[in-house]
């Protein structure tokens, strides 16, 4: 008898569980960059127990200054938006002093040039022509190449079962960073930043840069694929 009360116990337990289980929600912001939408949305919809929504710029601000934002436990940036209008930083200013976790992708580092606060969130900028007069500042950028990347932080839960692997996509150089940041992820290549993912804090906002993410065939990268559910897990805390 005792044992079967035990069962019982167990299952009603361990329903109590799985009840209890949250999924993490995210909103993707995108616009203003052609992408591989059908690759880049099936991406994310293949991921098991992560539930995603979409909107695109200009509708994403109005949405961001919303309270329907509070419905969201991860804003995830792909957008490249460079003339963002400076007013627009406090949307940014609001976000990050409500303490909300952002994940920024490939050439997210490229949006609100106007801006430092933007750098200062980030943790970095891809500077463009136009924004500064200083030429030796300007980022570069080059398609199609292989970067061996190194898992520069073993232990943290970004980078949980990740080894060395090498990525197809589009590299970053020259590109600003911010002091503070801590590395996850570096490469080697000549035609790329030695720093490709990194943690930053801003306000009371925890941020994460991933460089990778330009189109299909990075899209299809297993490792790119459980750096993305890692960080929307560790950066929800579900």
């Amino acid at each position: 008898m005792n044992k079967i009360i035990f069962k019982i116990i167990l299952l009603i337990t361990a329903g109590s569980l799985i009840g209890c289980a949250q999924t993490p929600k995210v909103l993707l912001i995108v616009g203003g960059h052609d992408y591989d939408t059908t690759e880049f949305f099936h991406m994310f919809h293949s991921m098991d127990g992560i539930a995603f929504d979409s909107v695109s710029h200009p509708v994403a601000m109005k949405l961001l200054q919303s309270e329907e934002v509070d419905s969201y436990d991860l804003l995830l940036f792909y957008d490249f938006i460079p003339d963002m209008p400076l007013k627009d930083s406090i949307v940014f200013l609001s976000l990050s002093q409500q303490g909300k976790p952002m994940l920024f992708l490939h050439h997210a580092l490229c949006t609100f040039q106007k801006w430092d606060g933007y750098q200062q969130m980030v943790g970095g900028r891809y500077v463009m022509p136009g924004y500064t007069i200083d030429t030796t500042l300007l980022s570069n950028y080059k398609h199609n190449i292989d970067l061996r990347i190194e898992v520069m932080d073993m232990v943290h839960p970004v980078t949980k079962n990740l080894k060395e692997f090498v990525i197809r996509d589009e590299g970053y150089s020259n590109i600003q960073m911010q002091e503070g940041i801590h590395p996850l992820l570096g490469t080697n290549h000549p035609d790329c930043a030695p720093l490709v993912g990194w943690v930053n804090h801003y306000n009371q906002s925890t941020s994460l840069y991933l460089m990778f993410g330009h189109d299909k065939y990075a899209y299809a990268n297993e490792s790119f694929q459980q750096l993305l559910q890692n960080s929307i897990h560790w950066l929800t805390n579900l």
